[in-house]
């Protein structure tokens, strides 16, 4: 709380010193965990803007490679060397008090920002959309991008992984639009000044920061009541300003689903649209073009644009497995429909969609048997993602799965338990990140344990790609699914490596 004061207090100083940036392009900019997934795309967006960035973090990874090929400088390890250039000083959540960096920062009077204070500035005067929730947010936030893409929106987008259309978390546009995946683990999504508030979901993750579930359903509650608008699942508990809200969900939303059909690799269903605007039934292009911030870059097909009527058939999602996929896409969709983006455009951005690296992403077929990797880490997302394969499969379902943080499985260690023991087979990786501090009852072999002792005896415990790859080969048949679960680099090395290894042995062998 400390060092978030001593940010606020700064500010107004940093506001003016951004100022000068801007003009002069000569100040430097230090960001402390630069390879994180968010950090990262604030510091391309920041350096494509011609900002000089550097930056800092413990260890390389494929977002601080590609960092240095567009020549951000980067220094593995913390030291307060690193910032002795630096005019400003960037930090996250996750960066502990007594970091090196940041305790130099403000021992030198450096400008301190939290991440949200900076992107609060890179937002400054742009017309906002924030995408918030406890699951679905990235892969919502990249359907919006898709749309926009199909619909000549050229939005900034800053996102929680990599779209795979973009190969990078971020994109620098060139309009007033700024699309953002909006962190609620911390309570920084309040600070984003929206315009469109989206919730994908609520639910009681990130109990260690908020302390009970009325807080963070209080929170969320806060964040579409601070924005222009809102949209949200119909099923939310939460107080919101109905007259300036579209709901979405299969059964009470104003966007709704219907005649849903998994294919292969894509989602085909309708959608019926109810939503009216509170000020009117019937506005013309003029009005819509004002009310949403459109341009003539949005020709509408008549002068009266007649909200609420005819449904949209046969959307065609692509690279898409789950009805969660199916519920993101429709937070997506009534955003667009907020926006008087055509339906022709909506259906051609989901079709285009190219999907979110690490969400539900093919890493290879090897003789009918798929291994998949996901970024599920919460047990409703773990769930979730098992339901999806199982829609797509009626071999075994193998679980490969890298806990996050000692926290979360003793706030959820029974619901974990119940999920795992859903699957055919699960092996346990070590807990992510490997610096988490143990806690007691709370490890990989207590959750082994825990399974054993109710029956579930198909686990083990792994962490060599090897291992792995000879107990796929020995434990699976064509038409089985192997999932790599979780939110670490650990676990998408393993997927890779195992794959790669499996894929040698049938070379070697044939």
């Amino acid at each position: 709380m400390r060092i978030l004061n001593y940010t606020i207090i700064n500010l107004v100083m940093s506001k003016h010193l951004l100022l000068n940036i801007n003009k002069t392009q000569k100040g430097i900019i230090h960001i402390i965990g630069i390879g994180g997934i968010g950090m990262s795309a604030i510091a391309e967006i920041l350096h494509n803007s011609n900002y000089k960035v550097q930056g800092s973090d413990a260890q390389s990874n494929d977002n601080i490679n590609k960092l240095q090929k567009l020549g951000i400088e980067v220094y593995i390890g913390h030291n307060a060397n690193n910032i002795s250039q630096a005019q400003i000083v960037v930090h996250s959540s996750a960066i502990e008090s007594d970091n090196v960096e940041l305790i130099a920062a403000k021992n030198n009077n450096k400008t301190v920002l939290h991440r949200s204070d900076i992107l609060a500035e890179i937002m400054k005067g742009k017309y906002v959309i924030a995408v918030s929730g406890s699951s679905g947010k990235t892969t919502t936030t990249a359907m919006i991008a898709s749309i926009f893409d199909h619909s000549n929106i050229d939005a900034t987008v800053i996102v929680g992984g990599i779209l795979n259309s973009y190969q990078s978390n971020s994109k620098l546009g060139k309009s007033d639009t700024f699309l953002i995946e909006a962190d609620e683990s911390d309570g920084t999504m309040l600070k984003i000044p929206a315009k469109i508030a989206v919730i994908t979901s609520i639910n009681n993750d990130h109990i260690d920061y908020y302390g009970t579930f009325d807080n963070i359903k209080n929170a969320f509650s806060q964040f579409v009541n601070n924005a222009g608008s809102a949209v949200l699942p119909d099923s939310v508990d939460i107080d919101y300003d109905a007259s300036n809200s579209i709901t979405f969900g299969f059964e009470n939303g104003s966007i709704r689903a219907s005649n849903i059909k998994q294919h292969a690799n894509s989602i085909e269903f309708d959608v019926l649209n109810n939503w009216i605007p509170a000020s009117a039934t019937c506005m013309t292009k003029k009005q819509v073009s004002s009310h949403h911030l459109l341009s003539s870059r949005h020709p509408l097909s008549s002068q009266c644009v007649t909200l609420g009527s005819s449904p949209l058939k046969n959307i065609v999602l692509s690279n898409a497995i789950g009805i969660h996929k199916v519920s993101n896409a429709l937070a997506a969709i009534s955003v667009a429909i907020k926006l008087g983006i055509s339906d022709a455009e909506i259906k051609k951005g989901l079709l285009e969609f190219k999907g979110v690296a690490r969400r539900f992403s093919l890493i290879a077929n090897i003789k009918g048997v798929k291994l998949i990797e996901d970024y599920a880490h919460h047990p409703n997302e773990i769930y979730a993602t098992l339901t999806a394969a199982r829609s797509i499969t009626k071999g075994k379902v193998i679980g490969i799965i890298e806990p996050l943080r000692f926290a979360r499985i003793r706030n959820f260690f029974d619901e974990f338990i119940r999920i795992f023991m859903m699957f055919d087979y699960v092996i346990l990786t070590p807990v992510h990140p490997s610096e988490d501090k143990p806690i007691p009852g709370c490890g990989i072999d207590d959750i082994q344990k825990a399974l054993i002792s109710n029956g579930f005896n198909n686990t083990k415990i792994m962490n060599d790609a090897l291992l792995i790859s000879h107990f796929i080969s020995d434990s699976t048949s064509p038409g089985d699914i192997v999932l790599f679960i979780g939110a670490g680099s650990n676990i998408a090395k393993l997927a890779k490596e195992a794959a790669k290894l499996i894929a040698e042995t049938i070379q070697t062998s044939s």
